[in-house]
C-alpha cells in the first residue's frame, strides 16, 4: 500500500503542479490581454487628440486665409484710392484735350495755307 500511496501522492503533486501551470498561463494571458487593451486605449486617445489638433490647425489656417483675403482687399482699395487721387490731381492731358488740340492745329494749318 505504501507504493500505491506514493503513486497517489505523486499524481496529486503532478495534478496540483498542472493546475498551478494553467493558473500561471491564465494569469499571463490575462496580463497580456490587459496590456493590449491599455495599448489600444492609449492609441485611441492619441488618435483622438491628433484629430482635435488637426481640426484646430485647419480652423486656424482658414481664419488666417480669411484675414489675408480681407487684408488684400483693403490694400487693393487703398492702392485704388491712391492712384485715383494721384490721377485726379495730376495735369495729364485727356483725350478731349488732345482732340481739341488737334482741331486747333488743323484750323491753324488751313489758315496758313489760305494766306
Amino acid at each position: 500500500m505504501a507504493s500505491q500511496d506514493n503513486v497517489t501522492k505523486g499524481f496529486s503533486v503532478v495534478e496540483k503542479g498542472l493546475e498551478k501551470y494553467w493558473d500561471m498561463w491564465l494569469l499571463a494571458l490575462g496580463s497580456f490581454s490587459w496590456s493590449q487593451e491599455q495599448l489600444e486605449s492609449a492609441v485611441q486617445k492619441y488618435l483622438s487628440q491628433r484629430k482635435v489638433e488637426r481640426d484646430e490647425a485647419l480652423k486656424v489656417t482658414e481664419d488666417l486665409l480669411q484675414q489675408a483675403k480681407k487684408n488684400q482687399l483693403h490694400f487693393q482699395n487703398l492702392v485704388k484710392e491712391a492712384v485715383t487721387s494721384a490721377v485726379e490731381n495730376a495735369n495729364i492731358p485727356n483725350f478731349n484735350y488732345i482732340n481739341d488740340l488737334t482741331k486747333k492745329v488743323d484750323e491753324l494749318s488751313k489758315k496758313v495755307e489760305n494766306d
